[in-house]
């Protein structure tokens, strides 16, 4: 996993559960974990899927601290395999379009863990959003 450095934040770690029951109904929960500047910030929340939970969480995380984020939104979400050779173990490539309404980026990752590979683009795209939230501000300040 990488990990983004200061200024913005590190991840520290990540865990997701999905449990579904007998009635077909789906619970899934994350926690994650990340320093900001020299606090550690250890967060849980719920979403529709892995991704989604682990977007809620990510955004617990860091929202206090980089309210930027609200107006950061996802646009677009593919994944693609990479090597068909392995099957279901074989590397996948997510791809993560990002908007905040007047602009647009994308992050990606490759990894054998689809899971991984969306959370560090979901990592990606807040961070490009704070840079770019804040490239804006100072150019409309300058």
């Amino acid at each position: 996993m990488t990990n983004h450095q200061a200024p913005y934040f590190s991840v520290c770690g990540y865990k997701v559960t999905t449990e579904r029951t007998n009635d077909q109904t789906t619970d899934v929960q994350a926690i994650v974990e990340v320093k900001v500047g020299n606090v550690f910030v250890r967060r849980a929340a719920s979403g529709v899927g892995p991704v989604h939970a682990l977007d809620n969480a990510l955004r617990a995380c860091l929202s206090p601290d980089y309210p930027e984020l609200e107006g950061v939104s996802l646009a677009d979400y593919q994944v693609a395999v990479v090597d068909a050779r392995d099957g279901t173990g074989a590397r996948v490539r997510v791809l993560i379009e990002a908007t905040n309404g007047s602009s647009h980026w994308d992050a990606g990752c490759i990894s054998e863990n689809i899971v991984d590979a969306s959370f560090e683009a979901l990592c990606s795209t807040a961070l490009m959003g704070i840079m770019k939230a804040r490239s804006d501000r100072l150019a409309t300040t300058a």
